[in-house]
């Protein structure tokens, strides 16, 4: 049985975390078991582990770095996995001041594990041009494991205004100010929004929504069923994106979705069932409603749907070939069990 320790440093409920129910799913528990630990910063706190393979699920960082070489150190046959959930060409446009600086950080980070997983194409491509050896990279989308949007009733036509939704951490990189701003661009009988989340900008986006009649802000949910089925369309307007598990809940419900056209977002409008559009502002955010307002829903939200069926035994497909290899470097019990996954 191959044993894998997580790492993280944030264990508030979220998109990480949610995701790590993967190795829970049946088809991996035959082949391991996790645990999941903290990860700090401190040379002298990096363990030695009774681990075959070791995930990290943070960002690499200059502080970390003498914690990462000594956690390679004391564990020298484990396999060592980067998943890269943060980092994008976006935000280093956005956020990076010294390219050159942030791109030697993840270079070095990277030289410290074995592979690094990358969420989205457009992000493997963006860490291959960064100069992290390609044959380290692979490509492993997020687990969603919320299987019962599955069985959202199929969009049905009805007399009304665009009912859209978006949800999730309210901060600067979802933009949400700028969608709520659009909003005041259409009348309450042309479109609605649903927003559902929290986070630091909650107080003023409540301030913001509060003359708006056709935007109504929620506190976050743990069950976007009753959301997804009450809406026409998902609209995520990022900043920057990795990948966006709110997309990937729109398609497994079978609603039409608008993204914005940065990091790994086009490649789920572009698997069926969506549209990408620039939405920067909020000029921009109302120019695409408008367009997506002109769209045959029904037919987007069945395309969503239909496109999203393979993913998640993709994510274990992927996620049985990392095991495989770390079990050719480290051999263990469940490497039968390995090659059927790695096969499906």
């Amino acid at each position: 049985m191959i044993q894998i320790a997580h790492l993280l440093d944030d264990f508030a409920m979220g998109g990480v975390t949610r995701a790590l129910s993967l190795f829970d799913e049946p088809r991996l528990r035959e082949a391991s078991r996790s645990v999941i630990l903290p990860m700090h910063r401190k040379m002298t706190e990096a363990p030695a582990l009774e681990a075959d393979v070791i995930v990290i699920h943070v960002p690499p960082c200059f502080s970390r770095l003498p914690y990462l070489a000594t956690l390679r150190y004391r564990n020298p046959s484990a396999h060592i996995v980067q998943v890269e959930h943060s980092y994008t060409r976006s935000f280093e446009q956005q956020h990076v001041s010294s390219r050159m600086r942030f791109r030697i950080l993840l270079r070095t980070a990277a030289s410290l594990v074995d592979e690094v997983v990358a969420v989205s194409k457009a992000q493997a491509a963006w860490l291959a041009e960064v100069g992290i050896d390609e044959h380290k990279i692979s490509t492993i989308n997020p687990w969603s494991g919320r299987f019962e949007l599955l069985d959202v009733p199929e969009w049905r036509p009805a007399a009304g205004p665009l009912k859209l939704l978006s949800y999730g951490r309210f901060s600067e990189e979802k933009n949400f100010t700028a969608l709520v701003e659009a909003m005041g661009s259409f009348d309450v009988s042309e479109v609605e929004l649903t927003l559902f989340g929290s986070g630091p900008e909650e107080a003023a986006l409540m301030e913001l929504a509060a003359d708006m009649p056709n935007v109504r802000i929620e506190p976050a949910c743990d069950n976007p069923a009753q959301w997804l089925e009450k809406a026409d369309a998902v609209i995520l307007p990022s900043r920057r994106e990795a990948f966006g598990l709110v997309a990937t809940e729109a398609r497994m419900a079978g609603r039409a979705l608008l993204v914005s056209d940065v990091d790994g977002l086009p490649e789920q409008a572009n698997a069926g069932g969506g549209r990408v559009a620039p939405m920067s502002t909020a000029e921009q955010i109302t120019q695409a409603i408008r367009s997506l307002s002109q769209q045959d829903l029904g037919e987007m939200g069945r395309a969503s749907r239909a496109g999203v069926y393979r993913q998640h035994d993709e994510i274990i497909h992927g996620w049985g070939n990392i095991l495989e290899r770390s079990s050719s470097c480290s051999p263990c019990a469940g490497l039968e069990q390995l090659r059927k996954l790695a096969s499906v």
